[in-house]
């Protein structure tokens, strides 16, 4: 190599743990030689017992892995700033029977399909060059980085075929049968944090996203916005808004309707350190965090008041005024390019062990 430069390694995510690295010009001329001294070992494998001690490695630097994939789970798909990523989680050995979860991200999953497909109960070993670590509450994966990693499978690089020899020499010729691992569309939160595949922002950062998507958020609701009550009159067959007609309804979907339920409509004030914004929960999520319907709560509005309007607050949603949740949240396209600062609310939890992740 001539004509390159020599810069700093101060890179988020380095290849290289060395304090330097080569940059290109367009003047820089690579030519390549034949020399069957020079060390042609590309990779630097990260032990699997570095990545149960996290402590033990420097998380800024990419890695390689080497491993027999034993389980994996159904392919899935998420929407990251406008693009649809396809991901899957596979389970992956080494020859000690020790284990790591990592995450096969776009092109990864589509190289690695048919050999799983395939397998036939035979072993599917695969090396997974410049991969990072992903934290979640104190435990690690791995996954590949966009197009800077590298996957190999079942191929003859030297150090493939060394792993599978041990696997034979510890395991014998029967290896581990793959197991599939069918994904349930109503994965845990847990899960999904752990994979990585809807990302965590500030507030702050919420309002400043330039790309539709789907992100989680830590807020604390500070009030409820009334200016137009807390629940509609809904149609039972569509959930659509009604308006009533003598003894009937008129939904502009349905048409005219025998009969309405009221249905949540919170829009809530929440803040953390960076911001603050509504959030629109709706009847679903509603229901569960309040634990009654907004029916149960209009009669007692009705009951205790006499009208069953929306001008006051029920004690049962003023009480989760001043608590903290985590809030899976929407942003659409008018969040983004009309500064519309009312996000929708996919799903929430309470749970303070993944709170306090």
């Amino acid at each position: 190599m001539k004509n390159f430069m020599v810069c700093p390694n101060k890179e988020k995510l380095r290849t290289k743990d060395h304090k330097c690295k080569l940059i290109f010009t367009q003047k820089t001329i690579v030519e390549e030689i034949q020399d069957l001294y020079f060390n042609m070992c590309i990779f630097k494998f990260r032990p699997y017992e570095q990545l149960s001690n996290p402590q033990d490695f420097d998380d800024t630097e990419l890695f390689d892995v080497i491993g027999q994939i034993v389980s994996y789970g159904d392919v899935q798909s998420v929407n990251q700033d406008g693009n649809v990523r396809m991901f899957m989680n596979v389970e992956l050995q080494d020859y000690k029977s020790n284990n790591i979860s990592a995450t096969f991200w776009g092109d990864f999953v589509e190289q690695i399909k048919p050999h799983l497909i395939e397998s036939n109960d035979k072993p599917v070993v695969v090396v997974m060059q410049l991969v990072r670590a992903h934290r979640f509450r104190e435990q690690y994966s791995v996954r590949n980085t966009w197009h800077v990693s590298k996957l190999w499978i079942n191929s003859d690089l030297p150090q493939i075929l060394d792993f599978s020899s041990r696997i034979v020499s510890v395991c014998g010729e029967s290896s581990q049968i793959i197991t599939q691992i069918s994904s349930q569309k109503t994965h845990s939160i847990e899960d999904e944090l752990a994979s990585g595949s809807v990302g965590f922002k500030t507030i702050e950062a919420l309002i400043d996203s330039k790309h539709p998507g789907n992100f989680w958020i830590v807020a604390t609701i500070v009030y409820i916005d009334l200016e137009h009550g807390w629940s509609y009159l809904a149609c039972k067959m569509c959930a659509k808004k009604v308006e009533p007609e003598g003894n009937k309804f008129y939904c502009k979907k349905c048409g005219q309707v025998p009969s309405a339920s009221h249905r949540f409509k919170l829009k809530l004030g929440v803040i953390d350190d960076t911001g603050t914004i509504i959030l629109m929960m709706w009847d679903r999520d509603a229901t569960k965090m309040i634990g009654k319907s907004a029916n149960d709560l209009k009669n007692v509005v009705s009951e205790t008041s006499g009208a069953a309007d929306d001008s006051s607050i029920p004690i049962e949603i003023e009480n989760f005024i001043e608590k903290r949740y985590m809030f899976k949240v929407d942003v659409q396209n008018s969040n983004c390019e009309n500064q519309d600062e009312v996000f929708k609310v996919l799903t929430f939890t309470d749970d303070e062990d993944i709170i306090e992740k």
